[in-house]
């Protein structure tokens, strides 16, 4: 049985699904956005993993988490990952591992009257 993943208001409840074999939450706690228009919010929630994994098995990893919305919904977002490179123009070699892995997941939810945010 897959355990759940709450993209709550807290960004920090995403750190409660383990991370990848091999890979450590960054030092910088998650960033996270709720905007929204007439009770429909969307969420984005930004957050770092110290690796030596390559960034699709990263990637991976989270596609297969069960990601629960705060109205209960599972999987109703997007998620990407990318690492940054200090060379420009440097295209980086996908057998290559990394130290520094960015997840990215935007999702949406009603908010309904409960959060404000979204009106």
């Amino acid at each position: 049985m897959a355990q759940r993943l709450s993209a709550g208001a807290h960004g920090g409840r995403i750190q409660e699904y383990p991370p990848p074999p091999g890979a450590d939450f960054g030092y910088i706690d998650p960033q996270v956005e709720v905007t929204g228009d007439s009770g429909d919010c969307w969420y984005t929630i930004r957050f770092e993993v110290s690796t030596d994994r390559p960034v699709q098995e990263v990637l991976n990893h989270y596609r297969q988490a069960k990601i629960e919305d705060p109205d209960g919904d599972l999987d109703d977002f997007e998620i990407m990952a990318w690492t940054p490179f200090d060379e420009p123009g440097v295209q980086p070699d996908e057998t290559s591992a990394t130290n520094q892995v960015i997840v990215h997941l935007d999702g949406m939810y009603d908010g309904g009257l409960r959060d404000m945010r979204c009106w």
